[in-house]
């Protein structure tokens, strides 16, 4: 959905926003330069990010969501929801004080280019690198040396913010999922189950994989229950075997019941070819002449057709056999 679709969607709630509301807003922000010209560093907005040359691929522009007045924000911006109202556009002027703190020279590190390298870091001006757990941006490049500030990109800079509250969260289901929103970036596919104060949620699949899921799910339960007041919180995951796989295997065990069938038959044959000979051998026994019979490797073996001629056996001891010697042709 468009980002715009998606804004027009979410305005629903209205009303002054409290401390401890779950809120949803869109923004665009700039940095305000001493000579007094603005550069837009960060909106939620597409086509306000390729205007204004800051467009990222991999960003995801669309409005966000957070608790008003929980220190997740810079806090003049913070500050600044406890004054607006869902559904008006609001504007707020954050001096560092308020924002990201003042610069610090001795935030500024000198680093040997050899280090970067050994991080398979190719060095250039403006690029965020993380050096010993801390991220910096270099800022100067010379020979064998690199210059790299590690204070936040927006210490010493006075901030605008221009945003709009799309909305707040109402019922409980709505804070919820806020709350996931808030913390993990995406709600989409959680589904919430509330019985009192115990909360079960089940997960999409992207957690039972993703490592970052891993990492701030215990985030995400200390917030539900100092935000919400829940005591019991389950998280379940689904294991559904899908009803195709199912069918290709009914139809695989019928496909191999006839060829068993079919064996089982085979063998039997086989067993009853055994004890007797088939009419056809007998009639081409009686048919050939003991001089035309070769004798068989093992040595000189005597046809049924011999046997019936040199000895008189008992009359219904082999019916099958009297029969066709009695009805072969002379």
């Amino acid at each position: 959905m468009p980002a715009e679709d998606e804004a027009k969607e979410v305005t629903k709630s209205s009303g002054p926003v409290e401390k401890g509301d779950i809120i949803t807003i869109e923004y665009d922000a700039w940095i305000r330069n001493p000579d007094g010209t603005e550069e837009l560093f960060d909106t939620t907005d597409e086509e306000h990010a390729k205007a204004g040359e800051i467009y990222d691929e991999k960003a995801k522009y669309t409005p966000i969501t957070t608790v008003a007045g929980d220190g997740r924000v810079l806090a003049g911006l913070d500050n600044s929801f406890l004054t607006a109202k869902v559904g008006e556009k609001s504007t707020v002027e954050i001096p560092p004080s308020d924002g990201a703190g003042e610069r610090l020279p001795n935030m500024v590190e000198i680093h040997s280019i050899r280090e970067l390298q050994k991080q398979k870091i190719e060095p250039e001006i403006g690029l965020r690198v993380q050096i010993k757990n801390k991220m910096g941006t270099i800022i100067a490049v010379t020979s064998g040396r690199v210059r790299i500030d590690f204070n936040d990109p927006l210490a010493g800079k006075t901030i605008k913010y221009e945003y709009k509250v799309l909305k707040k969260a109402e019922t409980l289901e709505e804070k919820v999922l806020g709350l996931i929103e808030a913390d993990y970036g995406k709600s989409e596919e959680f589904e919430a189950h509330i019985d009192g104060d115990a909360l079960e949620m089940y997960l999409p699949d992207i957690c039972k994989y993703d490592q970052v899921w891993f990492t701030l799910k215990y985030k995400v339960v200390s917030d539900l229950r100092e935000q919400l007041d829940f005591k019991t919180i389950r998280f379940v995951e689904e294991y559904v075997k899908k009803e195709e796989d199912e069918a290709d295997s009914g139809e695989s065990e019928k496909d191999a019941a006839p060829e068993e069938t079919k064996a089982e038959d085979t063998e039997a044959s086989a067993e009853s070819s055994a004890e007797e000979p088939a009419a056809g051998e007998l009639e081409e026994s009686a048919e050939t002449s003991p001089e035309e019979t070769e004798p068989e490797e093992q040595g000189p073996a005597e046809s049924p057709t011999e046997e019936i001629e040199d000895e008189e056996e008992p009359v219904g001891s082999h019916p099958e056999e009297e029969t066709e010697v009695e009805g072969s042709p002379e």
